[in-house]
């Protein structure tokens, strides 16, 4: 069963075609293995606050959050999200 320390290589040529969208779900995936390395629902909020761990965060994310969320609450969901992550 894959989890998510199988999908934090970049997602080149995802589904939304755009590099801030892909950094996002690779920021959810990073996210999820630190936290237990177990696919989940990560809201904008625990995503925010880890974020801000990082200190490297920007409100920008949010609605690139809200595009990539999806893909990254399943190894089924992150399949089709890119290729890399196939």
């Amino acid at each position: 069963m894959k989890r998510p320390s199988d999908f934090t290589t970049y997602p080149w040529s995802s589904v939304c075609q755009n590099s801030e969208s892909e950094i996002v779900a690779l920021n959810i995936m990073k996210i999820l293995e630190r936290t237990g390395n177990e696919f989940k629902s990560l809201s904008y909020s625990e995503y925010k606050e880890e974020r801000l761990k990082d200190k490297n965060f920007s409100d920008i994310e949010e609605s690139y959050f809200n595009n990539v969320v999806f893909y990254t609450q399943s190894a089924e969901n992150a399949a089709k999200f890119s290729k890399e992550w196939n």
